[in-house]
């Protein structure tokens, strides 16, 4: 049995999100950034099950924004990450309105995805 932290489901994330070969981050971009670019936040984590004060079951939600120069080419890049994460069986719950921010002068949609972690199995499953 294995118990995932939130530290290791973030990592996990992250790497997975390397594998698309754009920029990814934990933190904001600035002007400074190199773009297009996704930054991740600190995921939500929810114990459902335990067994002898061991996580054995955990639901995880983490959010996700992508920046890019134009509204479409955000929207893509959102497509990429919903097709990526998915292969850990992470599905897109909700989609914020793409903004623009007048700083960095470039667009972001912002995404949040869920799954559920099984101790026992060492898998990740799909939320019905």
């Amino acid at each position: 049995m294995i118990e995932l932290t939130t530290k290791q489901f973030s990592d996990l994330i992250s790497d997975k999100l390397e594998e698309l070969e754009e920029e990814t981050s934990l933190e904001n971009p600035t002007t400074e950034s190199k773009f297009p670019c996704r930054t991740i936040n600190t995921p939500l984590e929810r114990i459902l099950k335990t067994r002898n004060a061991i996580p054995i079951a955990k639901q995880f939600q983490i959010t996700i924004s992508c920046w890019n120069k134009t509204q479409r080419a955000t929207m893509e890049m959102a497509t990429k990450t919903d097709e990526k994460l998915r292969e850990y069986n992470l599905i897109r719950t909700s989609t914020s309105p793409i903004t623009f921010d007048r700083i960095i002068q470039k667009y972001r949609i912002i995404t949040t995805y869920e799954v559920r972690w099984n101790g026992l199995t060492n898998s990740f499953e799909v939320i019905r």
